[in-house]
């Protein structure tokens, strides 16, 4: 069969439709295509995933032929429903619209507009059949400027051609950012529970607290940082993180450092640095931009990984937390994925359709 090939949109698609399917089914559909993307012999794919090939070349064939959305249809061989084909096709666009905050909302909508009737769990039924889920909107911040963002990222294009033409040990990139995990303050959770059963889950008095500035390199996935449990970040820290960049490269002719609008980048301690260290160039990102910063990414990973359970101590938790930070080679094969520097950017002709919506 002929290989699978993504651009950057399709393959942001169907990580976005992964991160989100609650259906095992269709969660195996799309791990299958972005592996099979990705150049994973087919072989393999089937072997983890439990399925035979002839399975795996057919959706695959699914994807090639007829796109996402046939993709993650999962065609059922039982009753064929009460409602007609058309008015599945309706029911998909409107929900497809986010209006539907309950499945008791949309079986009221069913029965007003076609007089159709289904029960609660008849509704969830339909729902599943025809490809829906129950999961988060994806939120963007309004503010944020489109256009300021498509110029950041044609300058971090540049950049990378930069470093690819004249290697990592003379140009180095990095995303820079600050994360504050709080002892005991993340730790209240939603998880399946019997009927009347309470979870108590204990947690600090927010007043423990680790800064951590961070520096994460897209071109060879270095990572370097300086955590502070007493002192908070500012611009000496600021210093003392580019200290130890140019530390560890001093061969480096240019050292790029992609930063938000925090003040102390700007703090006169800082300058003075730069000004005797001009190998060393600061790029903010536009305002309101967070999906441009990498490193926004790992700390998400972060909290996942170390901060999702209960740390008895404080101490506990700053070990949980080094115990992700710097071991990060042995979450590889997550981090390839999640780290790739592609950027979603929602258009001023997206935020009407949606907002409107």
């Amino acid at each position: 069969m002929k290989p699978i090939h993504l651009d950057s949109q399709q393959r942001t698609e169907l990580e976005q439709h992964r991160r989100q399917t609650h259906d095992k089914r269709i969660f195996e559909r799309l791990c299958a295509v972005l592996w099979a993307a990705d150049g994973t012999p087919r072989a393999d794919i089937a072997d983890r995933l439990g399925r035979s090939l002839r399975q795996i070349g057919q959706w695959l064939g699914i994807y090639r032929n007829k796109g996402i959305e046939a993709l993650c249809t999962i065609h059922s061989k039982g009753d064929p429903g009460k409602l007609t084909a058309a008015q599945v096709q309706k029911l998909k666009e409107e929900i497809k619209t986010g209006r539907f905050h309950s499945s008791d909302q949309l079986r009221a909508w069913i029965a007003e507009t076609w007089g159709v009737t289904y029960s609660s769990s008849g509704v969830k039924d339909l729902l599943r059949r025809i490809g829906a889920s129950y999961h988060k909107v994806t939120g963007f911040l309004w503010k944020g400027n489109p256009d300021k963002q498509k110029g950041f990222v044609k300058k971090y294009q540049r950049h990378k051609r930069e470093v690819e033409q004249e290697g990592t040990h003379k140009v180095r990139r990095y995303f820079v950012d600050a994360c504050h995990p709080i002892w005991g303050l993340e730790l209240v959770y939603y998880c399946w529970l019997l009927v009347g059963q309470q979870l108590l889950v204990g947690v600090g008095d927010g007043r423990k607290r680790l800064n951590i500035l961070g520096a994460y390199c897209p071109d060879d996935q270095e990572y370097l940082d300086i955590r502070l449990t007493r002192d908070n970040i500012n611009g000496e820290q600021f210093v003392n993180l580019l200290r130890l960049l140019y530390e560890r490269h001093p061969e480096a002719v240019k050292i790029i450092l992609y930063v938000d609008g925090a003040r102390y980048y700007t703090k006169p301690v800082v300058k003075e640095w730069l000004k005797r260290h001009p190998a060393f160039r600061l790029v903010t990102l536009p305002a309101y931009s967070p999906n441009l910063n990498l490193i926004e990414r790992l700390w998400k990973f972060l909290r996942k990984r170390a901060l999702g359970r209960w740390h008895k101590t404080f101490e506990a938790m700053q070990a949980a937390v080094s115990s992700v930070l710097d071991q990060l080679s042995d979450y590889r094969a997550e981090l390839e994925t999640l780290m790739r520097d592609e950027f979603q950017i929602v258009s001023q002709e997206e935020r009407a359709a949606n907002c409107a919506a």
